[in-house]
């Protein structure tokens, strides 16, 4: 009897239950495939055409903030324009500090080039009085002596702008901004016998403005109002270029195409768009050309005098009102669209948020609209299903001939391979389906030595092996999470106490080169973090005076701890700093640690604690003296008159006692000096500080006039009111000019002035003197210095610098040998003072 063995019987399942199923897979494999290919094909076509939305609307969301942005940035030029003091020249020089590039194309049409070129961001600049009188305005960067009054809106540019009457109602910090205001360019004027606005390259440009202004206030008063006109070229810039193309930027886009962006304002009205006679305009007499609807005559469209507003256009697709409309409410999207060209795209849209001016009502400037055509839209989309169906089928192809291969091999291998593998190969998958389970326990018993064997021992191995690395690895996880908790508490201890103590510390590495800084360093020596290792000289740049300590300290050979003081000078004043440079070691690293203490007000503390203690000091020994000498002086100079009045006919003698005379009143003036210098408090009330110098320049004018001096004054208008002793000024005034006189003995220049400063006024009394010298400048505030001789008692200035100090002001001199001598005062204001 023929007997069926155990390995014909898995020879003959095997080839029965594997090529059976394996042909009717392939049959199956190809028709699921292609129903694989179909749905893959639709899904990434869908796919691409959401991410091509999606992308599309992005950019347009991108572009939107962009604009965005760009208005802040103007209308924060407007509010640092009304800080400056309105003068020709510095608005002249803030018209050529703004300037944008602007890509574009002139030429012929036939042979057309690209420019890029630097123009100037405000196309006009101008002051204007509270009456509407323009006092300065620079036109396309040039002075211009054509200055209206522009109030009445006919004098302005476009005929029939109100942008002074709106901005002359707004507070203080407010902002007025209008719409786009331009002379309206129709298609004639654009084309010039082109055929398309890609073909114009010699057509007429539209050339508009958008105005900011704001008012100008000094105090509570309104001095005037400022105005930047924002060149429309600027705003075309943002859309312009855009294409969706896979040129993504052109210089012109192609209107023809469906590929383009164009700008919008919360009206509706087109503001940018490469068909110009799109875009809302004026005409020569200021009237605004209506917006393109279905009720505009055949007359008007054929002339090209139809200006698009999105709000009216649902005659052309329902979608443009439904955009504008969105846009309003603040939201983006994309919509299918059908242009006036006849070109079927989908649009991306997105608000412009701004809420300044004009655009209050729906706090949007406009909005962006960025157009695709829409095959070419789709065009990857289509692109990739077919990439799909031809690699689909080639595999297909190539699976059929490897299956015709594995069939044959599959035959020739069967009957080999069945009898060893059959029965350890099941227990090795068991094994293995129970370790991909998790246990790790597992071991397979296989009795053989051949490859099987070998296989499963190589498995138990394995289950073992992975035991101990799994609990290995626990152990070092659990090592590593203690680890990194130690670490990031030290980690956070540290920064804490670097950042937040006041010393400023740099650290160094083995290479001298900076590695950290912290905050307080930052902000004491006007620095940036270092985001990488950088040169200790390119960090310490701005403070060379710190170089020579620090190349001492960093010299190999001679390396030893720095500490010392430096003082220097910055914006006219002296700081002081303390150095501290200490080697650092840090797992075999060699580096420095410095530390900066800034000391400038502890110093000038102490300088002025003591200045104060020695003149309280002096008053007092000045009072004294001044009391004790004064009587005695008076009976002498008592006695020597009479004595000079019974000496008659002996003029010898007579002419000695006159002179005892003169040096007697010379003493009195010293003790009127020092009994000036140790008077009491002032009596502060409120006053005009320019009746004051008046009243002094009164008392000098004749002498000025004798001596050949010419005086000078300019006083500020509207001056914050001050707390102020008036003699006890008008003595310092008189002390400043009397010494101002003196240095012009041959006659010269005393100019006075008077300005509004940060909470308070300055004076400036200078003269065109000797001068003094360098070395004697800062002595000139000291009790008893003089450069006067014996004419001089050397307390003037000292009394003056007290009573500056009592009205809580300032008193600081600036001089040049022959050339002379400027003196600056401060006074703080009433409102200021009363704080104080």
């Amino acid at each position: 009897m023929f007997k069926i063995n155990l390995h014909k019987k898995v020879l003959g399942a095997f080839l029965l239950l594997s090529l059976v199923p394996l042909m009717l897979l392939l049959v199956n494999s190809h028709h699921s495939l292609r129903l694989v290919e179909t749905l893959l094909r639709q899904r990434t076509t869908e796919a691409l055409d959401l991410q091509a939305t999606q992308a599309l609307e992005l950019r347009a969301e991108m572009v939107a903030r962009d604009v965005s942005d760009f208005l802040h940035q103007v209308e924060g030029d407007l509010k640092d324009l009304a800080l400056i003091e309105p003068a020709s020249e510095s608005y002249l020089e803030f018209s050529w500090n703004h300037a944008r590039t602007v890509w574009y194309r002139r030429g012929s049409n036939d042979s057309p080039i690209e420019v890029r070129e630097q123009i100037l961001q405000y196309h006009e600049v101008s002051f204007i009085d509270p009456s509407g009188a323009e006092k300065i305005r620079i036109v396309a960067g040039r002075p211009s002596l054509n200055l209206r009054n522009v109030a009445n809106p006919e004098n302005t540019t476009y005929k029939h702008e109100d942008y002074f009457n709106k901005a002359i109602k707004l507070r203080k910090g407010e902002v007025s901004v209008s719409r786009l205001t331009g002379w309206y360019v129709s298609r004639a004027e654009q084309l010039q016998g082109a055929e398309t606005p890609l073909e114009a390259v010699q057509g007429a440009p539209y050339r508009g403005v958008i105005r900011f202004a704001t008012p100008v206030y000094a105090g509570d008063e309104l001095t005037g109002i400022v105005v930047i006109s924002l060149d429309h070229r600027h705003l075309m810039e943002f859309t312009q270029h855009i294409s969706p193309t896979k040129d993504r930027y052109v210089v012109f886009p192609s209107y023809s195409s469906g590929n383009y962006a164009f700008m919008f304002d919360d009206e509706g009205w087109m503001i940018t768009h490469p068909k110009y006679w799109d875009i809302r305009g004026y005409d020569p007499d200021g009237t605004l050309v209506p917006a393109y609807t279905q009720d505009t005559d055949q007359a008007t469209i054929q002339a090209g005098r139809i200006p698009f507003n999105l709000l009216s256009a649902g005659f052309i697709h329902q979608n443009y009102p439904v955009v504008a409309e969105a846009v309003r409410r603040g939201q983006q999207g994309v919509v299918d669209i059908t242009n006036v060209g006849g070109s079927s795209k989908i649009m991306a849209y997105a608000p412009i948020f701004y809420s300044a001016g004009d655009f209050k009502r729906f706090n949007v400037f406009g909005g962006i609209t960025i157009g695709a055509e829409v095959d070419n839209f789709h065009l990857p989309a289509l692109t990739t299903a077919s990439l799909i169906r031809k690699e689909i089928t080639n595999y297909l192809s190539e699976s059929w001939f490897v299956i015709s291969i594995t069939v044959m091999f599959v035959i020739l291998a069967a009957y080999r391979l069945s009898s060893s593998i059959v029965r350890p190969l099941l227990c090795l998958t068991a094994g293995t389906q129970e370790m991909a389970r998790g246990n790790l326990e597992i071991r397979v018993a296989v009795n053989s030595s051949d490859e099987v064997g070998v296989l499963a021992d190589s498995f138990n191995q394995m289950a073992n092996d992975l035991s101990l690395r799994q609990l290995r690895l626990l152990k070092t996880l659990k090592a590593l999470r203690r680890s990194r908790q130690e670490i990031i508490r030290e980690r956070n201890f540290k920064h804490t106490v670097v950042e937040n103590i006041e010393t400023g510390i740099l650290t160094f590495d083995g290479e001298r080169q900076v590695t950290s800084v912290n905050g307080p360093a930052c902000k004491i020596l006007a620095i940036d973090q270092p985001r990488e290792a950088t040169p200790w000289h390119e960090v310490l740049s701005a403070w060379p005076e710190f170089s020579a300590g620090l190349e001492s300290a960093f010299t190999p050979g001679d390396q030893q701890n720095l500490g010392e003081y430096v003082t220097l000078g910055r914006d006219d004043r002296q700081l002081t700093y303390r150095l501290s440079l200490f080697p650092l070691s840090f797992r075999r690293q060699a580096g420095w640690l410095l530390t900066v203490e800034d000391l400038t007000e502890r110093v000038h503390m102490r300088e002025q604690m003591s200045r104060m203690d020695r003149l309280a000091s002096l008053g007092r020994m000045s009072a004294g003296i001044a009391h004790e000498i004064r009587n005695p002086l008076t009976g002498v100079s008592l006695l020597l008159d009479e004595l000079h009045d019974r000496l008659l006919g002996q003029e010898r003698d007579q002419l000695l006692i006159q002179k005892a005379l003169g040096e007697i009143e010379r003493l009195e003036g010293l003790v009127g000096e020092l009994l000036n210098f140790s008077a009491s408090k002032p009596r502060l009330i409120s006053g005009d500080i320019t009746s004051v110098i008046h009243d002094s320049l009164f008392l000098v004018r004749k002498q000025c006039e004798r001596q050949g001096i010419e005086i000078v004054s300019h006083f500020e208008a509207g001056m914050p009111g001050l707390l102020i002793d008036a003699d006890r000024l008008k003595q310092v005034f008189l002390n400043l000019f009397s010494n101002a006189i003196d240095a012009m003995p041959e006659g010269g220049q005393l100019r006075v002035s008077a300005n509004s400063v940060c909470n308070g006024v300055q004076i400036r009394v200078s003269d065109n003197g000797c001068g003094i010298e360098p070395e004697r400048v800062g002595l000139i505030f000291e009790p008893f210095y003089t450069s006067k001789g014996r004419e001089g008692t050397g307390l003037g200035l000292s009394i003056s610098h007290n009573i500056l100090s009592e009205h809580r002001g300032s008193i600081s001199a600036e001089s040049t040998l022959n050339q002379g001598t400027r003196i600056c005062l401060t006074l703080p204001s009433e409102a200021e003072d009363r704080v104080g």
